[in-house]
C-alpha cells in the first residue's frame, strides 16, 4: 500500500510538471499572436493614413489629358519621342527650383543690407587659418534636396516603370550609345596622356642637344605636331549624348513618375506619416508649376522609331493612371 501511494504522488507531481510548461508556452503564444496582430494594424491604419495622403496629389485635368494623346501617339501610331527633349526633366527642375529660390535670395538680400551686409560671410580667426566660411545655412537647401532626390528618382524608375514596350527599343538604343561614349573618351583620354608623355620626352631631347640645330628644329616640329594633336584630342566630339535619363527625357515621363509615386510612398515601411505630408506636399506644389507653365515644359516631338530602335512583338504596356 505504501509503494502504491508513492506511486500515485509521482504520477501527480509529473502531471503538474508536465501541465505548467503547456499553460506556460499556451500564454507565450498567445502574447505573440496578440503583439502580431496588434503590429499588423499598425501598420494598416499606417497604409490607410499613406494612401490618404497620397490621394491629395491628383493630376489636373490638363496634365492628365498630356498622358493619354502621348499613349494614344506611342501605342496607336507607332511614335516615339524625338531625344534628347527640348526641354528635359532636368532642366524643368532647375527652373522650377530657380522659381523657388529667387524670392529667398530677395529675402536674404533684404536681410543682409538691413543687417549691415555683414551676415552673410564670418572669417574663421583661428590662426593659420585665414578662410571665409559661410555662417548662415545654404539658402533653400529643402528644396534643392528634393529637386535631387526626384532626378535621381527618375533616373532609377524610367527603365523599370515608366517606359511603354514600344519605347523599351528606343531606350536601348540610347544605353547602347552611351556605352559606346564612354568607352571613346575614355580611350581618348588615354591616347592625349601618351602624346602628353611623348612630347615631354622630345622637349628634354631638345634641351640635352642644344648644339645640334638640326636636332632642336625637328624636335621643335615633332613638339608642335604632336601638341596640336593632342589639342585635337582634347577638344570634346560634337553631339555627346547626356549621361543621366533625367536630361535626356521630357515632362511627360516626368507625370508618369508621379502617376507611380503615390503607390510607392505609401508601400514603403521606412516613411513616417509626417514624412509623406511633406513629400506630397512638395510634389503638388511641383505639379502646380508644370499645369502652370505647360506650354513652355511640354513642348515634346514625335518621330517614327528608327530601324535599330525597333522592339519586336509585345504590345503596348501602360503605366497605371495614364487614363488608357
Amino acid at each position: 500500500s505504501a509503494s502504491k501511494s508513492s506511486n500515485s504522488a509521482g504520477k501527480s507531481s509529473n502531471k503538474q510538471r508536465k501541465t505548467k510548461p503547456m499553460s506556460e508556452n499556451k500564454q507565450l503564444l498567445n502574447e505573440e499572436t496578440l503583439q502580431k496582430q496588434a503590429q499588423l494594424r499598425s501598420t494598416g491604419l499606417q497604409m490607410k493614413r499613406k494612401r490618404s495622403i497620397s490621394d491629395r496629389l491628383s493630376l489636373p485635368f490638363n496634365l492628365k489629358k498630356v498622358l493619354v494623346d502621348e499613349w494614344e501617339v506611342i501605342s496607336q501610331c507607332g511614335m516615339v519621342h524625338n531625344l534628347p527633349c527640348r526641354v528635359s526633366v532636368r532642366e524643368a527642375l532647375d527652373q522650377y527650383l530657380e522659381n523657388k529660390l529667387v524670392p529667398l535670395r530677395e529675402k536674404h538680400e533684404k536681410e543682409k543690407s538691413a543687417n549691415g551686409g555683414d551676415d552673410e560671410m564670418q572669417v574663421d580667426e583661428s590662426p593659420g587659418n585665414g578662410k571665409k566660411r559661410n555662417k548662415q545655412p545654404v539658402l533653400g537647401k529643402e528644396w534643392i534636396d528634393m529637386v535631387e532626390g526626384i532626378a535621381l528618382f527618375f533616373d532609377q524608375a524610367l527603365p523599370v516603370h515608366l517606359l511603354f514596350d514600344d519605347e523599351r527599343g528606343q531606350y536601348q538604343s540610347f544605353r547602347r550609345q552611351i556605352l559606346a561614349q564612354r568607352r571613346n573618351s575614355a580611350a581618348s583620354a588615354v591616347v592625349v596622356s601618351s602624346v602628353s608623355q611623348a612630347t615631354k620626352a622630345v622637349e628634354n631631347i631638345a634641351q640635352v642637344a642644344d648644339s645640334d640645330v638640326q636636332s632642336a628644329t625637328t624636335a621643335a616640329a615633332v613638339s608642335e605636331s604632336s601638341v596640336a594633336s593632342g589639342n585635337n584630342l582634347k577638344s570634346p566630339p560634337p553631339n555627346l549624348l547626356p549621361e543621366r535619363l533625367s536630361e535626356i527625357y521630357g515632362c511627360e515621363h516626368l507625370l508618369r513618375l508621379f502617376v507611380r509615386l503615390p503607390t510607392v510612398v505609401a508601400a514603403s515601411p521606412g516613411l513616417s506619416e509626417l514624412e509623406s505630408r511633406r513629400i506630397f506636399s512638395s510634389l503638388g506644389d511641383l505639379v502646380r508649376y508644370l499645369q502652370k507653365h505647360q506650354s513652355q515644359l511640354f513642348c515634346s516631338s514625335f518621330r517614327k522609331p528608327l530601324p535599330g530602335e525597333c522592339r519586336g512583338g509585345g504590345g503596348s504596356k501602360k503605366v497605371g493612371g495614364s487614363g488608357k
